[in-house]
């Protein structure tokens, strides 16, 4: 994780310096679905802090990295049968984090430092890390309930969504994303999410 993070910093202070015409921020906040073989269904509800280094501008569009950070709960079900055949479940609270870096390509309304556009879209990819808490089917504590296990993962993510432009002269804008993420190391989940987003 501190190496993904270290590459992370490396590489937009890189763009930064070479290419960067312009530096924003946003904060929101949004819920994402994770599932994975051998783990109940996890809801997970976050906040999000987005920044994002915006350059290559053209007339209307331009392209940006950013590390749209999510830190927030989750809650998951478990049911089974018991020795007697009674079906019972039960909930369960964690919280996770996610933190990809995405490189998208933006069009429209929050394209621009000067842009006037009311309405915009954006779309891209990247590689990100997660970080949950986990009840697995097969894993139970001394008391036979699930027991609850903290897992991470490293894997491909892509979004995309569209902005309406807000405030004077349209500078802010409001964000509506929706994103997947594909776990490709230990428990391998599948995470999708919507987020809303303030870019200011």
């Amino acid at each position: 994780m501190k190496k993904f993070l270290l590459l992370a910093a490396i590489a937009l202070s890189c763009i930064h310096s070479s290419f960067a015409q312009r530096f924003k921020q946003g904060v929101g906040a949004g819920f994402s679905v994770e599932t994975a073989d051998y783990m109940d269904t996890k809801v997970n509800f976050g906040f999000t802090y987005s920044p994002a280094l915006f350059f290559a501008e053209a007339e209307k569009s331009s392209f940006s990295v950013g590390i749209p950070l999510s830190l927030g709960f989750n809650e998951g079900y478990s049911s089974e049968y018991d020795d007697y055949d009674d079906f019972y479940g039960s909930s369960s609270i964690g919280f996770m984090l996610d933190v990809p870096v995405i490189l998208n390509f933006n069009y429209g309304a929050g394209a621009l430092s000067g842009g006037r556009q009311k309405w915009g879209f954006f779309v891209g990819g990247g590689y990100g890390y997660h970080l949950t808490t986990a009840n697995y089917l097969y894993d139970y504590d001394d008391n036979g309930n699930y027991r609850s296990t903290e897992s991470s993962t490293f894997g491909v993510t892509a979004n995309a969504g569209f902005r309406i432009g807000m405030g004077h002269h349209h500078r802010h804008n409001l964000e509506i994303k929706f994103s997947y993420m594909k776990g490709l190391t230990d428990y391998r989940p599948d995470v999708g999410g919507v987020n809303c987003i303030f870019n200011f």
